[in-house]
């Protein structure tokens, strides 16, 4: 059975109804509470920056568990960069490598496991279905789907545990991905925020370019096998 571009697109349906679902309930929430419910969210996110800013084990186990519950890890990557500029820039990427690991794990086990029929249940209401059966080219479609712009992570992660990829498999197609692309962010924002590890301008700008080059790197290698691609089909 072949992946083509049409199941791609039911999947992109997939997440836009989940992103959806999502700007839905917040807009729901703002017309409930009005400005004082986006004053009460603001208070919240600043209640829990500083809380995991002066204890990096909470933030560390928030990249490793929130984003399970289609919560963006974007924001918390710029928190690690920002808790990466006054402990290391370096250790800050270790870790937050270290967690998406273990969310990779914990999101491919859910989707696999208990959480079969709820992904599934999902996708049914986009009145698509993902195949039954893994196809043959599985792992060269979830490094296409990986490197696909606009595919937040977690929502590839639910599927391929869903089309049970081995999960060897699995591992080798995402986590260099986004270990490279989660260490881009944190040096930008490391070189961004700056700190006490990160004072001089120039250390500054050192670790802002690397970490652009880094997401650029893997941007640039998405889109040469995402064209090799294309010409195939």
């Amino acid at each position: 059975m072949e992946i083509t571009g049409k199941k791609l697109l039911y999947v992109g349906l997939l997440v836009l109804s989940l992103f959806g679902v999502i700007l839905f309930l917040w807009y729901s929430f703002l017309g409930i509470f009005g400005e004082e419910g986006k004053k009460m969210l603001t208070h919240l996110w600043y209640d829990f920056e500083n809380i995991v800013l002066a204890n990096g084990f909470w933030l560390f186990l928030a990249i490793a568990i929130l984003p399970a519950f289609i919560l963006p890890v974007s924001p918390l990557l710029i928190l690690a960069g920002k808790w990466g500029g006054t402990h290391s820039p370096w250790m800050a990427c270790l870790y937050s490598v270290l967690a998406i690991a273990v969310n990779l794990g914990l999101t491919y086990w859910f989707a696999r496991k208990p959480g079969n029929s709820l992904v599934k249940w999902l996708l049914s209401k986009t009145k698509h279905q993902l195949p039954e059966k893994p196809p043959a080219n599985l792992a060269q479609w979830a490094l296409i789907l990986r490197l696909t712009p606009g595919v937040p992570f977690i929502f590839t992660n639910y599927i391929l545990g869903v089309l049970k990829l081995p999960f060897r498999s699995y591992l080798l197609v995402s986590l260099p991905i986004l270990s490279i692309t989660s260490c881009g962010y944190v040096l930008i924002f490391a070189g961004v925020f700056g700190g006490e590890k990160i004072e001089e301008s120039a250390q500054r700008w050192a670790y802002v370019l690397g970490g652009i080059g880094l997401v650029l790197a893997m941007t640039l290698l998405g889109r040469i096998i995402l064209g090799k691609q294309n010409r195939a089909n």
